[in-house]
């Protein structure tokens, strides 16, 4: 290996998060293996959030005409990281992915049921998770990166 790629594998970066930490921690809606739904559809359901994620990457800043700064490439990748990491640990694709107005990237799930998820990515590997279910307080989770040698773990 060279001193180079050891340098670049140093500064690598990852989600600090595993199934069923995905599943049940998080709380977010999962493919049942039995599912009705084909699995091409949610493979168009999760095209179609991955390709927003593409367009939200190529936004300038004052991208409303309020002045508000584009999301750092930064945030954007790692919106896009999280998702195919969701996507591979067979989650539902969430209902919406947009912009936020202080430069990070909303993911959420809104289910018949009234339970609403939304992960609010808002640094390099950092997000705010809220889970609020009806009648219930809103739970905040924190997800931040794991350095390389702990995932290896």
């Amino acid at each position: 290996m060279r001193a180079n790629e050891h340098e670049r594998e140093d500064t690598v970066q990852t989600w600090a998060i595993r199934h069923p930490e995905l599943t049940i921690g998080l709380e977010l809606p999962v493919h049942p293996a039995t599912s009705a739904a084909p699995a091409i559809d949610r493979a168009r359901s999760w095209d179609k959030r991955i390709d927003q994620l593409l367009a939200i990457r190529q936004l300038e800043d004052d991208w409303d005409g309020q002045g508000t700064p584009a999301p750092a490439v930064e945030v954007v990748d790692s919106a896009l990281v999280l998702a195919l990491l969701l996507r591979r640990e067979g989650i539902e694709a969430p209902t919406g992915v947009v912009q936020g107005v202080n430069g990070d990237v909303l993911f959420d799930w809104q289910s018949p049921g009234g339970k609403y998820v939304e992960v609010e990515v808002n640094g390099p590997y950092t997000a705010d998770v809220f889970i609020q279910v009806p009648g219930q307080p809103m739970k905040h989770l924190r997800l931040e990166t794991q350095e390389p040698d702990e995932a290896a773990a």
